[in-house]
């Protein structure tokens, strides 16, 4: 085996470098080269999740201001205070009492969280604009921290002239003034 000629002898080095340059490519070059492209990967993934975390810390801390401003909201209104009464008395001063159809009071207890959702859904039908206005005002500008959080408008009467609407109010308590 070892009286090759010289032409066999260099072919068979060659096969051999050939053979361990490949494997030595393939198990040690490539895998160094895939874990840089996977590290590549994986880095700007987690930069991506980075963001998404700061984006997300920053709308926590808008909310953590507005519960904030809620409840300093709430410490300043009446220990007594009811969304449902409330709705009442605006809805008695801006004078549509007549046209309220229904009022439907619901509460929500908020997990993990010392408030509680109060809303009320009234549905008034033929209303005129400059009343409903008035009541909208009533609601907004109380200072108790009630929100309009859904209006629906349509109108009504025979020339127009009129509104029917469903609004959906809300306010947070505290779950121990319930």
């Amino acid at each position: 085996m070892f009286n090759l000629s010289k032409r066999e002898k260099n072919i068979l080095i060659s096969g051999i470098m050939f053979v361990v340059l490949f494997f030595g490519f393939q198990f040690g070059i490539a895998p160094v080269f895939d874990k840089r492209d996977n590290l590549g990967r994986i880095l700007s993934a987690k930069q991506k999740t980075l963001e998404e975390m700061l984006v997300l810390q920053q709308q926590f801390a808008a909310v953590s201001n507005k519960f904030d401003a809620n409840a300093q909201t709430l410490k300043l209104r009446e220990e007594n205070f009811s969304l449902f009464s409330f709705i009442d008395s605006s809805v008695q001063q801006s004078g549509i009492k007549e046209n309220v159809e229904y009022m439907k009071p619901l509460t929500k207890k908020l997990e993990k969280s010392r408030y509680m959702l109060a809303i009320v859904k009234v549905k008034l039908k033929g209303v005129y604009l400059k009343e409903f206005v008035d009541f909208l005002y009533r609601i907004e500008s109380s200072g108790n921290g009630v929100n309009i959080t859904s209006l629906s408008l349509s109108k009504s009467g025979k020339e127009k002239l009129m509104l029917d609407a469903l609004i959906e109010t809300q306010t947070f308590k505290l779950k121990d003034r319930v």
